[in-house]
């Protein structure tokens, strides 16, 4: 369960559906509004996909669509904003 949360704090969040089959939303928090990276990558640390966010005070979602990620299996995502950087693992299903 996620814990409560101040209103200055960073936050990301699991992706939602996890595994996903055709698209999945990553959620995250920001205390205030800031460019954000959202980096996606393999296991191996190869870089699949990133995404400059403009990020907005409180609650930002980033839809991805499975076309977007050209594998399956495990990845990982990474949320970079200012000096915050938190990862995170989802699943893809073919």
């Amino acid at each position: 369960s996620e814990s409560v949360l101040v209103q200055n704090d960073f936050a990301l969040f699991q992706n939602n559906p996890n595994p996903f089959d055709k698209e999945t939303v990553i959620a995250f928090h920001l205390p205030e509004s800031m460019p954000a990276k959202l980096t996606i990558y393999d296991i191996t640390g190869k870089v699949i996909k990133l995404m400059e966010v403009s990020g907005n005070k409180g609650m930002n979602e980033v839809t991805i669509a499975k076309g977007q990620i050209p594998t399956s299996g495990v990845v990982y995502y990474q949320l970079d904003a200012k000096d915050f950087t938190a990862t995170k693992r989802m699943i893809i299903i073919e």
